[in-house]
């Protein structure tokens, strides 16, 4: 039986299938984040002010929304990595508030594995989270 997760991707419920995910480029990107991605993106005990950049779990709910499919949401976020672009942003309100994000000194396949280790949820979820959420409670509203 397919593990399947029901999610509450900003405010849409999402449903994803965990079957197909590939195990060794989730392990290959939890490998990498620490290094690559939770500089910025780390939570711990900063609260949501004190961050250099959005929350993963805030940025995979967003992902999520938009992509709820597993290849076009590590799709969608490889592109992004490789090259990103305010106007390819999927969260304007935060780049707004961080500023676009420095692109990330590793190879097409690295960013692949980051991507499906996001999709695949592991990523640290705030204790402000609920908070989080009131922030972004109208980003429906611009799809």
């Amino acid at each position: 039986m397919p593990l399947v997760l029901l999610l509450a991707a900003c405010e849409k419920r999402v449903e994803i299938d965990l079957s197909s995910v590939p195990m060794d480029a989730i392990k290959q990107g939890v490998a990498l984040m620490p290094t690559y991605c939770h500089t910025c993106h780390r939570v711990g005990e900063l609260e949501i002010d004190e961050m250099l950049a959005p929350p993963l779990w805030g940025v995979r709910a967003h992902y999520l929304a938009y992509f709820p499919d597993a290849a076009a949401f590590v799709d969608a976020m490889t592109e992004f990595l490789l090259e990103p672009q305010a106007e390819k942003s999927l969260l304007p309100l935060e780049v707004a508030h961080y500023g676009l994000k420095a692109p990330v000194s590793l190879a097409e396949a690295e960013l692949r594995s980051v991507a499906w280790a996001i999709y695949a949820g592991q990523v640290e979820r705030p204790t402000w989270s609920r908070e989080y959420r009131k922030r972004h409670r109208d980003c429906e509203a611009s799809w």
